[in-house]
């Protein structure tokens, strides 16, 4: 016990006063023999590969509770490739890392805190927040009141709400400083790199990637994530974040590289030929202008007549598609067969604009309320799947649903205005980022009025993105405060003495 007293306060997260050592014994001797049971129950059935995991689980445990933020780096890195998991080994690797590691990160943090085992005092947790539980509850008894399928839908509402929200709660109540969110930046590098690699084959050699990355009948670029709007917003967030980080960190090969890395994610969202994502694309490079005007104008005098002169000579079919996607009959069409979808919508929410028809219940109750029709359109008649998140989330969960879902956004909106001209000009950890982190969320905003999102990696980086805005805002109003005190402090010292020299 005195060995385990010595080596404990090498851990600050785990040191505790006096009076509280035998509490930390019993629980860390409990656990112990717990998981050696385990890890001897798993060999002896022959379960070699979960024992392993077991065994290594215990430093990571370790590790976690020291830098949560590692976990949110994981996920970055690995589940844009789990989205199309399809055999055994990958669905287990899915359960992990995304069903798992964030709940678990999240009970790291809490857990020490509520036992009384660590100093360290939590960040309070406030209106945003609050509506999050609301609308996780919302969800689930919706679920559970509504759905004909209570259990699978309670596992969609797990991927899709829980977890991203446990990513915004890990980024909150971990409170890294802007050390620690610059390890952003080399998984920012990497997700950018490899989705636009992936992207760029599909034009090239599509049959040199697995099938599942390749979307053969709508020609679209969706990369590993499924969807081209989650590829897109993907794209937008770690190409904007690597240009930024060369822009104000970094020099010579390093700077280039962002640079590079940056066009390369501009050019994939231009072949991802979504209509919802050249415009949230163009959105966010009009913000990114906002904050580095000189540098994106000497950029584009340079790479504008480059790009038309490629684009001549080697770009001719993907020109040609872009023009079917915009002015063609068929994408007027397209355009068209949604509105009886959004009208569907729209009366499914004045029926019942409370609480709506339950999670998850658009598709099965839809087409009630697709007559009369709203015009004479081509195929008003079919059964099309819903083309608005939101329009959707009105129709399922009604207005307390689309308001508990949307009134975090439009707090952290809120409180980024009123401070936006007192946060720092320039660095890293700036209004630059700041600007860089709401246009990530502007072009989600746009493509899910296009798209009822359900990729699970499109939603994490929603709540990730909101989170980081948190954080931001969190340590710069006690920045702030603590220079509001000091200037305070100087005011009331410089009238007594003022005071003194009158006497």
């Amino acid at each position: 016990m005195k060995f385990v007293n010595r080596l404990l306060p090498q851990f600050p997260a785990f040191q505790t006063r006096r009076r509280q050592l035998p509490v930390r014994d019993i629980l860390y001797g409990l656990a112990a023999v717990i998981i050696g049971l385990l890890i001897a129950r798993l060999i002896v059935m022959d379960l070699w590969h979960i024992a392993a995991v077991v065994i290594f689980a215990v430093p990571s445990i370790i590790v976690l509770q020291r830098y949560p933020f590692l976990s949110i780096i994981v996920w970055l890195a690995i589940d844009p490739f789990l989205m199309t998991a399809t055999s055994s080994w990958e669905r287990q690797v899915y359960w992990v890392i995304h069903r798992a590691l964030p709940l678990f990160t999240l009970v790291l943090i809490l857990l020490p805190s509520a036992l009384g085992m660590s100093a360290k005092k939590l960040p309070k947790l406030g209106f945003p927040e609050m509506l999050m539980g609301i609308y996780v509850l919302e969800s689930l008894v919706s679920v559970w009141y509504d759905n004909l399928t209570p259990l699978a839908t309670t596992y969609l509402v797990y991927d899709r709400i829980v977890i991203p929200i446990c990513l915004y709660l890990i980024v909150r109540l971990s409170s890294p400083d802007e050390r620690v969110i610059r390890w952003l930046v080399p998984v920012m590098f990497f997700v950018a790199l490899s989705q636009t690699a992936i992207g760029t084959v599909t034009w090239i050699a599509p049959g040199a990637l697995p099938a599942k990355w390749v979307d053969y009948e709508n020609h679209r670029t969706i990369g590993t994530l499924i969807n081209t709007n989650a590829y897109i917003t993907t794209l937008i967030l770690s190409g904007f974040i690597s240009l930024h980080y060369g822009l104000q960190l970094a020099a010579g090969r390093l700077r280039t590289m962002s640079i590079l890395t940056f066009l390369l994610t501009v050019y994939c969202i231009f072949i991802a030929f979504s209509r919802a994502g050249w415009l949230a694309g163009l959105l966010a490079l009009v913000g990114l202008f906002f904050i580095y005007p000189r540098f994106l104008t000497r950029l584009g005098l340079v790479i504008v007549p480059a790009f038309l002169i490629i684009a001549a000579l080697f770009l001719q079919t993907q020109i040609r598609w872009a023009g079917e996607r915009l002015m063609s009959e068929r994408s007027e069409n397209s355009a068209l067969s949604r509105v009886p979808v959004y009208a569907a919508a729209v009366r499914m929410f004045l029926t019942r604009p409370v609480f709506g028809w339950g999670y998850g219940n658009f598709d099965r109750f839809d087409r009630q309320f697709q007559n009369p029709p709203v015009a004479n359109i081509p195929g008003d008649n079919k059964d099309h799947a819903s083309h608005n998140f939101f329009l959707s989330m009105l129709a399922e969960q009604g207005l307390v649903g689309i308001f508990t879902y949307l009134g975090p956004l439009f707090y952290w909106l809120g409180l980024t205005i009123k401070h936006f001209s007192k946060m720092p000009r320039d660095g890293f950890w700036s209004r630059k980022i700041m600007v860089i982190f709401w246009m990530t969320l502007l072009s989600h905003f746009i493509v899910y009025n296009f798209a009822n999102m359900r990729v699970v990696f499109g939603l994490g980086a929603w709540w990730l993105t909101l989170g980081l805005i948190a954080r931001f805002m969190d340590a710069h109003q006690h920045r702030f405060a603590r220079q509001t005190a000091r200037s305070s402090v100087s005011q009331q010292v410089g009238t007594a003495s003022m005071k003194r020299e009158q006497v």
